[in-house]
């Protein structure tokens, strides 16, 4: 089973839903694919281990062979390859995307080799908590967030079992392919206009991909919640659990210690929000 949690703003509390849920779900291996600012790690008090490099290719060109076609630089979308005066490539390497077009569009063998950089890194550690964490995080600096988030999943995916994925922000290409293949998607939302703005980002996206998707509100009690519900009706995506706006939640998130694991009424509502997702899914 594959449990997503997004939401179209930052800020809203997937982090807090994410880490929440997989402690109650001990079974489920919690993902991070919040790649360019990951925090599951620190809600959850872990030190990431050693991380597995990302690797993106990038052309490396041997002149000896190279005959000057230029045909690299034709083909090259993001015009990461320019000529010099005689007519040879030189990359600019923070414009290259990695596609490897220029390889396979070179007539001459040898002309191109493999290299490689670094954008990011992928580490995997337990918990206290008994479930396993992996963590997909960019480098600093670095503007390709698809390709991790792509070798972070994969690498996920490939280890099976049950999954929490803990999506990004927003409604773009990666939160696409984030949100894609999940059983159920978990929409976290705060009863504002900002909130309910970009909930129907989020709920257009999984409308379209057709994933059975539920609504979380978060900081209930701030404001009024009727954008949310007309947004429910709409999508057809019910509400699981109201978290209301509490300064002992607050406090809970400053200590790093899990509400799920303290005695707080708060804590109730979160065992509902389990429970109503899994209900979910056995409908669906």
């Amino acid at each position: 089973m594959i449990i997503s949690v997004s939401g179209g703003k930052g800020g809203t509390g997937k982090s807090t839903v994410s880490t929440n849920l997989a402690i109650l779900l001990k079974e489920f291996t919690l993902v991070d694919l919040d790649v360019e600012a990951p925090n599951d790690h620190i809600l959850l008090n872990v030190n990431l281990s050693e991380g597995i490099p990302v690797k993106l290719f990038k052309p490396k060109f041997n002149h000896e062979y190279c005959t000057g076609c230029g045909k690299c630089a034709e083909v090259c979308n993001d015009n990461a390859i320019v000529l010099n005066r005689e007519g040879k490539p030189i990359l600019l390497e923070d414009l290259c995307a990695g596609c490897t077009a220029c390889k396979l569009i070179c007539p001459e063998r040898g002309a191109i080799e493999d290299d490689f950089k670094v954008v990011g890194h992928i580490y995997e550690n337990k918990t206290p908590y008994g479930f396993k964490l992996i963590t997909g995080e960019l480098l600093e600096g670095e503007e390709r967030t698809y390709k991790v988030l792509l070798e972070t999943k994969k690498r996920a995916l490939k280890e099976g079992g049950n999954l929490i994925f803990d999506t990004a922000a927003g409604a773009g290409n990666s939160i696409f392919k984030a949100l894609e293949g999940s059983d159920i998607v978990v929409a976290v939302t705060e009863p504002t206009p900002f909130g309910a703005r970009d909930l129907e980002k989020i709920l257009y996206t999984t409308s379209y991909l057709r994933l059975k998707t539920v609504i979380v509100i978060n900081k209930s009690g701030v404001g009024d919640e009727e954008e949310i519900l007309s947004l429910s009706e709409r999508y057809g995506c019910p509400i699981v659990g109201r978290i209301p706006y509490s300064e002992e939640i607050i406090k809970c998130y400053f200590s790093k210690t899990p509400i799920v694991n303290t005695d707080l009424p708060e804590a109730k509502v979160f065992y509902e929000i389990k429970e109503r997702i899994l209900e979910e899914v056995k409908c669906s």
